[in-house]
């Protein structure tokens, strides 16, 4: 199989919500969460990555699962393809 897209691995770093309480002192060290997601490379722009977890045969560009990761979220991203 041929694959038409680039696969990458990118990590970046997450928003997340948590409905615990807390006070300040565990407000001043919270961080983003760490991923590391894994997709095919369908754009980069000027605002980040867009990946998509498939490729399909229905239609030539075909894909599905979009993500979008913005660039100041990217701590590294590798092309594996």
């Amino acid at each position: 199989m041929k694959l038409r897209h680039r696969v990458v691995i990118v990590e970046w770093g997450d928003a997340f919500i948590d409905t615990n309480d807390f006070d300040e002192k565990d407000a001043a060290k919270t961080k983003p969460v760490g991923r590391r997601t894994c997709g095919f490379l369908i754009a980069k722009n000027q605002h980040g990555y867009v990946l998509a977890t498939d490729e399909y045969d229905l239609k030539k560009d075909g894909v599905a699962g979009k993500l979008f990761v913005p660039h100041g979220m990217i701590r590294e991203a590798k092309e594996l393809t």
